[in-house]
């Protein structure tokens, strides 16, 4: 079964930081030192959660989602792209571009998933280019 992929709880708090507060029904909860986030589902559709309700709440939103608000509100794009190693393996690296498509940033790590490559890929971006 396919399921949804969502960012890390880092990256929910660079999101936080970064004025990412889209209504959503995922999210990370922390305690007073918040130095762990449990991820949460809300169980019913008439309320979302509003990042800002809480200094202990993270909005998780899923990494699609993530990369879809970095080029709809930053005009940032990222690809990530699948790499053949000698002995026939996959891996994937990423590239980001600003709105001109010029090269932002790049990183020459090999991550075994795509959704590693692009946790790694929205990191970047919320640390290095906003």
């Amino acid at each position: 079964m396919i399921s949804e992929d969502y960012v890390s709880f880092e990256t929910a708090k660079l999101l936080k930081e970064k004025g990412f507060n889209e209504r959503l029904l995922t999210f990370y909860i922390t305690d007073e030192a918040k130095k762990e986030g449990c991820f949460q589902l809300m169980a019913f559709t008439d309320d979302k959660i509003d990042n800002n309700h809480s200094d202990h709440c993270f909005l998780a939103p899923t990494l699609q989602m993530a990369c879809k608000w970095l080029r709809k509100v930053h005009n940032i794009y990222m690809g990530i792209f699948p790499t053949h190693n000698d002995d026939g393996s996959i891996h994937f690296i990423w590239q980001t571009y600003n709105s001109d498509y010029l090269v932002t940033g790049d990183c020459d790590i090999f991550y075994s998933t795509y959704e590693e490559a692009c946790e790694d890929a929205i990191k970047y971006c919320l640390e290095n280019l906003l």
